[in-house]
């Protein structure tokens, strides 16, 4: 059992949340409006139970911008962080986010502080073929999203806290910045149709699962684990020791990294519904 009190990663998610202001709840009902028919910004496995449901549980609060901005060599870094609850969704799905595509230019990197966590990428390979991966996040676990991929995080054992830092390099075309659909939820959750992937509830695991589509499209997906580069570049400290002190050769050496490792996506957002 982790001891609080002197676990390094317990006490910078304790220090960011003692010093937050009120974060953004999300309920059930905002993941249902999110994937309402009309125009879904994600998939639900079992929406049909989710709707039937007499509660409406608290999945996750969100604190943007819970450190100030930083800027290092012309690029702007922007830090949150999402504490999850640790229920499960009305018909087995796992607590979750919402999910959504990250743009072509964005860089966006995770750290999971308490809890564990599944986190769902999808995207495509420079050839245009489908990507899923899938890597499971204990304390201290790091994960990148690659350029114009899709994300979402499941929770497996919570409360998880995952704080993320962001930013939009310079010199990749895009329609919009990530800072935008940061602000503007049709931009972020509604620019292309959702990944028809999630993960269910098994016993103590859990399995990915979809729609008939969305496991034709995208298969089983594949097991990652935080790559040697990743960590790396983020340092011994961590995500949350990088934005707070670390110099602007240290996020410069981040910024390459990620463009040397990280695949880019051909097709930002081609994910359609049949």
């Amino acid at each position: 059992m982790t001891d609080v009190a002197t676990d390094p990663l317990a006490i910078a998610a304790a220090t960011l949340l003692n010093n937050a202001g009120v974060g953004v709840d999300r309920h059930l009902s905002d993941l249902l409006a999110a994937g309402a028919e009309h125009a879904p910004a994600c998939y639900l496995a079992d929406p049909d139970a989710a709707r039937a449901a007499r509660t409406n549980p608290l999945l996750y609060t969100a604190h943007r911008d819970i450190l100030p901005p930083k800027q290092a060599q012309g690029t702007e870094w922007f830090a949150d962080l999402v504490v999850y609850q640790p229920s499960h969704l009305p018909g087995g799905e796992l607590n979750r986010s919402i999910g959504h595509w990250n743009t072509p230019a964005q860089l966006e990197v995770f750290e999971v502080l308490s809890g564990q966590v599944l986190m769902i990428t999808a995207g495509y390979s420079a050839s245009g073929a489908p990507v899923l991966h899938w890597q499971v996040c204990m304390p201290g676990d790091l994960v990148a999203v690659p350029f114009g991929a899709w994300h979402q995080t499941a929770v497996l054992d919570g409360p998880a806290t995952v704080f993320n830092i962001y930013a939009d390099l310079p010199g990749i075309p895009q329609q919009h910045t990530s800072r935008h659909a940061a602000h503007h939820a049709d931009v972020k959750y509604r620019s292309s149709a959702p990944v028809e992937i999630t993960a269910i509830r098994t016993g103590t695991g859990f399995a990915l699962a979809g729609s008939r589509h969305g496991q034709e499209h995208w298969g089983a997906g594949r097991q990652t684990a935080e790559p040697p580069w990743l960590r790396e570049a983020v340092g011994p400290g961590g995500l949350v020791d990088l934005h707070t002190f670390a110099s602007d050769d240290r996020l410069a050496l981040l910024e390459d990294a990620a463009r040397t490792h990280l695949p880019p996506s051909r097709a930002f957002g081609r994910e359609e519904s049949p």
